[in-house]
């Protein structure tokens, strides 16, 4: 049975025990896009505790602007983890300057050079998704990387600030987005959107991510996920054939997929050009590098068809979009 709380303040409650040795990752993050599809902020709070060493680590504030036609700009900060606060209820992180409350989002990341800061409001259009089927994904030590999205489709108003200039935010539409684990996966895909330019005539999101898992010396092969949620239904793609799905590719811009689900199938195309890539260093808490590959402003199309019903194909140049990766070939320069 899936775990859904439908409450966003469960599913962003801090993971990080602070007694446990055995390494922690986790990232509370939300992303917004303007309505002319021109612009996208991403901001991240992360916790990184390293494999071996309980209670110490470091708490980081990351943050990019994205402007079409220009390279993202990009910044984070840091402070000793013990300095970090964490609350449960009500929810809250601070990390330093930047807070990260239940509907609100206020911070500061400096470095090589910029300066990037933010003062957000979010509302939620839909409930919280869990893309994992069982609860036991959550609770168990199977996949290490675990993920929620307490809001799939959210408005933010307020103001994004990049080096002295103050982005007015006023009606976008984007998400916050939750995951924790002992590591990163080994590689993945996540791709996420709620601001088509065609196909949807009222509140539509997707999200979908697949991962390739290490177990012991084993890498396992693909794993993916995906929900579409149009016309009032959401159509979840998250059954053992899904999952297991050999039609998938994940190059170093792109990532493409067919789920099926009973009668149903989801095609995903999604691409973003190099030069509209953030390159982000992904520290593991055993010491291990992934080099994430961003964008907040990627092409793509999702495709949903079903038996007897009219094919529904959405399309929008403003996808999330990251790659993880090990491969460090990838040509993307890497500014943070």
């Amino acid at each position: 049975m899936r775990g859904t709380t439908d409450d966003p303040v469960i599913d962003n409650r801090v993971r990080w025990d602070p007694t446990d040795a055995g390494g922690h990752v986790e990232s509370h993050f939300l992303r917004a896009v303007s309505p002319d599809g021109d612009r996208a902020l991403w901001v991240r709070h992360t916790l990184l505790s390293p494999r071996g060493r309980a209670g110490v680590g470091v708490a980081e504030s990351w943050a990019i602007a994205f402007e079409r036609g220009r390279p993202p700009t990009a910044a984070k900060s840091a402070i000793p983890i013990e300095q970090a606060r964490v609350d449960a209820s009500p929810f809250g992180i601070a990390i330093g300057p930047t807070v990260l409350e239940t509907g609100r989002a206020r911070g500061a990341a400096r470095s090589g050079g910029h300066a990037l800061g933010w003062d957000l409001a979010f509302e939620p259009v839909a409930p919280p998704f869990h893309p994992f089927p069982f609860e036991r994904m959550y609770e168990g030590a199977f996949p290490k990387s675990k993920t929620l999205t307490p809001y799939p489709d959210a408005t933010f108003d307020g103001s994004f600030d990049v080096d002295g200039a103050r982005w007015p935010v006023a009606g976008w539409r984007g998400m916050q987005g939750h995951n924790w684990g002992r590591s990163h996966a080994h590689v993945y895909a996540w791709g996420q959107c709620n601001s088509w330019a065609h196909g949807a005539d009222g509140p539509a999101w997707f999200e979908g991510l697949t991962g390739r898992v290490k177990v012991g010396p084993m890498l396992l092969p693909w794993l993916s996920l995906a929900a579409l949620h149009v016309a009032g239904e959401t159509h979840r793609f998250d059954g053992a054939k899904a999952m297991t799905t050999r039609a998938t590719d994940v190059g170093w811009y792109r990532w493409s997929a067919t789920l099926a689900k009973g009668d149903a199938r989801l095609r995903l195309d999604i691409e973003a050009a190099r030069d509209d890539l953030a390159g982000l260093h992904y520290e593991n808490p055993d010491g291990s590098m992934t080099h994430c590959l961003n964008s907040k402003l990627a092409r793509g199309t999702v495709t949903l068809t079903r038996a007897g019903e009219p094919e529904v194909v959405l399309r929008s140049d403003r996808f999330a979009l990251e790659l993880g990766t090990k491969d460090h070939g990838h040509g993307v320069p890497m500014i943070v």
